[in-house]
């Protein structure tokens, strides 16, 4: 599973069409995704999103939705349209407000990513195990998730300072 965060003017968050939202996300291989990330406006992480969530709600203890606004959180907004061939597609994006944007930078930026993911480490290969991936758990893909952990700091913090909000989509 992929993940991928765009930063959006503050007013995008009222639009009300998840597909038009949905088509503002580039993904790995659209042509404006590196410009964008180049940019600081859109971050991607391959497989650590549930790992990231994992990590920031403490394996789901942390009840506080702080934790969870990062990854999971947010309002998620649907829209389906038939198409030409008689199939439904289905557009599906999670916005962050951006006092939500802020909310969750003011928690990121009192994560200690480093400490936080060492002293998980036996959690997260369990985890990561029981989220059926075929590599198992090691220092390397541990040194992956802190890296994206602190990409994911700036990257709520930019945003919060800029008064933006934060548009999110999973990719299968």
């Amino acid at each position: 599973m992929d993940f991928f965060w765009r930063r959006v003017p503050g007013a995008v968050a009222a639009e009300p069409s998840a597909k038009r939202l949905r088509g503002m996300v580039p993904h790995w291989f659209d042509d404006e995704f590196g410009v964008l990330r180049k940019a600081g406006l859109v971050m991607a992480v391959e497989n650590n999103g549930s790992l990231m969530d994992f990590v920031l709600t403490a394996g789901g203890s942390i009840a506080d939705e702080s934790a969870r606004l990062p990854v999971f959180g947010g309002e998620l907004r649907t829209e389906e349209e038939d198409t030409e061939y008689g199939l439904v597609a289905e557009f599906e994006v999670c916005v962050l407000e951006p006092r939500q944007v802020r909310r969750a930078a003011a928690f990121l930026r009192d994560v200690p990513v480093h400490d936080l993911v060492k002293a998980s480490d036996p959690l997260l290969a369990a985890q990561a195990a029981a989220l059926g991936f075929s590599t198992p758990w090691s220092t390397e893909w541990s040194a992956s998730l802190v890296a994206d952990l602190l990409e994911l700091q700036g990257f709520f913090s930019a945003a919060a300072d800029a008064g933006e909000a934060i548009l999110k989509v999973q990719s299968a």
